[in-house]
């Protein structure tokens, strides 16, 4: 059997951010893994994310820091012919920065760079990132006028010239920003903090128990939402007294951490404020869509979610023929989120959450991810999978207890004809443990969840 055909995506972020703009786009793409990485930790850290606070088992946390090393992978995968550096701080290797189109590599490669270079082969070579890997923030060099396009902003990479100011990607990326940016939300209230610091133990302790009755207060159903999440951790759905009570002593005993990463640099961004949102009951859509420079909405796709036991977020699913009919339903909030985030100065890729409360067909975001999402790549697959009579295709996140080698070779078939793609693949060469974001494609519904339950069967959990 022959290799596969390689991938062409219907478009990709190059095409995206050359709209609307005179001239090279001069953008590089920097995603960076979080939470896993290089971002100094200690009183003195200004972009802090605790959307990790939660009753997880370590196991769980551990595979969640190793899907984290996936992201430049995942995310990157529809960038196109665009200027890529991928973040390789916490290498124990020294090996000289090379770039793919490197044709003779001296040394061996370490494994996450094998895993990256394989991923992005697969797509025509005209739609590959130009991609480097950098050992340290201080290595990286741009060219003149380049700016930076990041998932989130972190303080080691603040000192590179950003598309968007950090503090205000920050802002509208927390839960606290789109409580009070003036979108169509459910009703919601904020729950600031009156800590500038954290230096007192008495005051902190004093402080967690007001938010806590706060949240004792709160009539039921409702949203706990942490300022920063992703991937549904920090999130917290509360619909009896005893949801509610257990979730109040979990940020009884983890709020503190999080107020403590509070200081005088970052007390200005709310770092530490929650949110807490009426339950909407209704169908949830995840809407991918890019803002031009200009201010234009272009969509993308807009996808179901799929979520693991705990609720954590672990891929979604979409319907091309529905496609559509989804963005004429959803237009009007659409244009009403990129009128929002090109009024920030933001231009770039973004995803939004939206609910239809079932019994009033009021359409609420829910949630913002001004990024580049999960299920973004699935709109720009649309032709290579609709032209193989595949209407259905998803994403999802899957542990394996082998080699990416083998995995292909189960699914040989499935690689050859283009109805499987592997978007994201980390080896563990120490546990020859993998963790893997695995595209497919399927006829209809029935057949697509089939064969995710095939993919899921030869992982780990089964």
């Amino acid at each position: 059997m022959g290799p596969a055909v390689p991938i062409t995506l219907d478009y990709t972020l190059r095409d995206l951010y050359s709209e609307d703009n005179e001239g090279d786009i001069n953008t590089v793409l920097i995603y960076y893994p979080l939470p896993v990485g290089y971002n100094h930790k200690g009183s003195s850290t200004k972009f802090t994310y605790g959307y990790s606070l939660q009753d997880d088992d370590e196991e769980t946390i551990s595979s969640f820091k190793t899907a984290g090393n996936m992201v430049p992978q995942r995310y990157a995968f529809s960038a196109g012919q665009m200027p890529l550096v991928i973040p390789d701080f916490d290498s124990k290797t020294n090996r000289q920065e090379a770039n793919h189109k490197t044709i003779q590599i001296i040394d061996k490669l370490p494994a996450h760079h094998v895993d990256i270079r394989r991923t992005f082969a697969q797509l025509i070579p005209d739609q590959q990132p130009n991609f480097t890997f950098v050992n340290s923030p201080e290595s990286i060099y741009l060219d003149a006028g380049a700016q930076i396009a990041v998932c989130f902003p972190t303080d080691c990479l603040s000192h590179l010239p950003h598309l968007i100011h950090p503090e205000i990607h920050y802002e509208i990326l927390s839960k606290r920003g789109l409580a009070l940016s003036g979108l169509t939300i459910p009703p919601s209230q904020v729950i600031d903090t009156c800590l500038i610091d954290s230096g007192d133990p008495i005051i902190l302790k004093r402080e967690i128990a007001r938010i806590v009755d706060l949240i004792g207060q709160h009539q039921l159903p409702f949203m706990i939402k942490l300022p920063q999440s992703v991937s549904g951790m920090g999130i917290y759905a509360i619909t009896t007294e005893t949801e509610r009570d257990r979730v109040k002593n979990v940020l009884t005993a983890q709020l503190q951490p999080m107020l403590q990463q509070l200081n005088r640099s970052n007390h200005h961004l709310y770092p530490c404020s929650l949110v807490l949102q009426d339950f909407i009951i209704g169908p949830v859509v995840a809407l991918s869509l890019f803002v031009t420079k200009k201010g234009q909405a272009r969509f993308v796709a807009c996808c179901e979610q799929l979520f693991d036991e705990q609720e954590h977020w672990i891929g979604g699913s979409i319907s091309y023929q529905e496609q559509t009919g989804l963005c004429e339903s959803f237009a009007a909030i659409m244009e009403e989120v990129a009128a929002f985030l090109h009024s920030k100065g933001y231009h770039g890729p973004a995803g939004v959450d939206i609910v239809t409360d079932e019994f009033s067909g009021e359409q609420f975001v829910i949630d913002l991810n001004v990024r580049v999402t999960g299920t973004f790549h699935l709109g720009l697959l649309r032709g290579h999978f609709c032209q193989r009579g595949l209407f259905k295709a998803a994403m999802t996140t899957v542990d394996f207890s082998y080699s990416r080698d083998e995995f292909e070779k189960r699914f040989a078939d499935e690689v050859h004809n283009g109805s499987l793609i592997v978007s994201g693949w980390v080896h563990s060469e120490s546990s020859c443990l993998s963790h893997a974001a695995i595209t497919v494609g399927a006829r209809d519904s029935y057949e697509l969840e089939e064969f995710l339950e095939r993919i899921r069967a030869a992982g780990l959990h089964t």
